[in-house]
């Protein structure tokens, strides 16, 4: 298996540990709890940065570039959503 994709999954994963210890976190029934789940969530979304770091340095994850007119249409898209609420 290439490089690649094991870097990849690599991140998937991360994205996925970090996404479920907030929900973690959000659930914590006591300090305690929390204090753990948060340190744990910290590492994680680090971890999931320099994953993410690497692929793109590596061009193995590519960022589509937004032009302005894209970004004023979604802006006003989520805007209209939420003053309709």
């Amino acid at each position: 298996m290439e490089d690649k994709y094991i870097m990849m999954d690599v991140l998937s994963t991360e994205k996925c540990l970090t996404s479920n210890t907030a929900t973690a976190l959000n659930e914590a029934s006591s300090d305690t709890i929390y204090k753990t789940y948060y340190s744990i969530f910290e590492k994680l979304s680090k971890e999931a940065k320099e994953v993410f770091n690497l692929c793109y340095n590596n061009g193995w994850y590519t960022l589509e570039e937004a032009q302005g007119t894209k970004i004023t249409k979604e802006y006003d898209k989520l805007n209209k959503e939420l003053g309709s609420q």
